[in-house]
């Protein structure tokens, strides 16, 4: 019978072109959740970074010195490769123009008004309208391409979006959330949501080392000219930026840049956007945590509840329904 042979050939037939794909499949996913999970944890520590290094340095030249100097890394690391013969890929003039259209919406609109709206708000509810990122990529996908949500991708998103308005339901009621920090993040997460979406479609490098660094070196000069224009630079004096601020910079370089952009990159070409965002559900609940333990954010036990709330949101999210089993077959046919 046609079952009784596949349950004999595929588990015990280990040199099977089935079974290498089966294992294969299985290792990518392992990754696939390995590299989330730290995502997760590497982004929600950001937050706080952010917010402490921009204690001293002024909030879009920190973030054009991050950018330009990670993605400074990465492209040489890329380069060394290609010198010693393991990367041999041609950049042509369109992978370029994708470039600049990634860094305007991630780093320039992303990550930019993330970092300047920072100085307005507590790294916790940074973190926490950060989260609305899902949301938007659901929302555009839709717009532009008509792609259809699951009814557990509607009811995850409302889980996350309906813990994220708990947490901040108090201080939009008793005004302490500043209005120009709220919209910045909002923008930010519109932008990113939009970079995300769009990557999948762009022509980028297939090297994560070329793309990556293409991309931040891309965005960290934007974030530096639009630094100058604003005139962030003038009345600058570097003898005062604290050794916080500076450590706080060493670890968005090293640890949130160069380890966790790249990862988010891959995860954006390996699975969908609308998976990868989900650190924007998870990370919020470590930054309030860390907000709470570092910089002594308050910390309450409706936070708790709608953190609860948040995290059943990206479960569900993440969660696909299991196919219809199809009846087993009485007679070959």
């Amino acid at each position: 019978m046609l079952v009784k042979c596949s349950l004999i050939v595929i588990p015990n037939s280990f040199n099977s072109p089935l079974y290498s794909i089966y294992e294969s499949l299985v290792k990518q996913q392992s990754k696939v959740w390995l590299i989330l999970i730290a995502l997760w944890i590497i982004n929600g520590s950001s937050f706080l970074a952010i917010k402490i290094s921009i204690d001293t340095i002024p909030p879009l030249l920190s973030a054009a010195i991050r950018f330009t100097i990670a993605g400074s890394i990465l492209l040489t690391a890329y380069l060394i490769r290609k010198e010693y013969g393991h990367e041999s890929e041609h950049i042509g003039k369109q992978q370029w123009k994708d470039t600049i259209v990634l860094a305007i919406a991630l780093f320039l609109g992303g990550q930019g008004l993330l970092t300047w709206g920072s100085q307005f708000l507590s790294s916790g509810m940074t973190g926490l309208l950060n989260s609305t990122i899902p949301l938007w990529v659901a929302i555009i996908a839709f717009a532009l391409y008509r792609r259809k949500m699951s009814k557990l991708t509607v009811i995850g998103l409302a889980a996350g979006f309906g813990g994220l308005m708990l947490l901040i339901a108090p201080s939009l009621g008793s005004g302490t959330l500043d209005p120009t920090g709220l919209s910045a993040l909002l923008l930010s997460s519109i932008a990113w949501a939009f970079g995300s979406i769009y990557s999948a479609k762009a022509k980028l490098p297939v090297s994560i080392l070329a793309s990556s660094g293409m991309l931040m070196i891309s965005g960290g000069l934007i974030l530096m000219a639009a630094s100058f224009i604003l005139g962030e630079f003038r009345g600058l004096d570097i003898s005062q930026i604290s050794r916080n601020s500076l450590i706080a910079m060493v670890y968005l370089i090293v640890v949130i840049t160069v380890i966790g952009f790249t990862d988010f990159y891959w995860l954006l070409r390996v699975t969908t956007a609308s998976l990868a965002n989900t650190f924007a559900y998870v990370s919020p609940v470590i930054a309030v945590i860390l907000g709470w333990a570092i910089l002594h954010e308050t910390i309450t036990l409706i936070m708790i509840i709608a953190m609860a709330v948040i995290l059943l949101g990206v479960a569900l999210m993440v969660t696909k329904p299991k196919d219809r089993k199809k009846p087993i077959p009485t007679k070959a046919e």
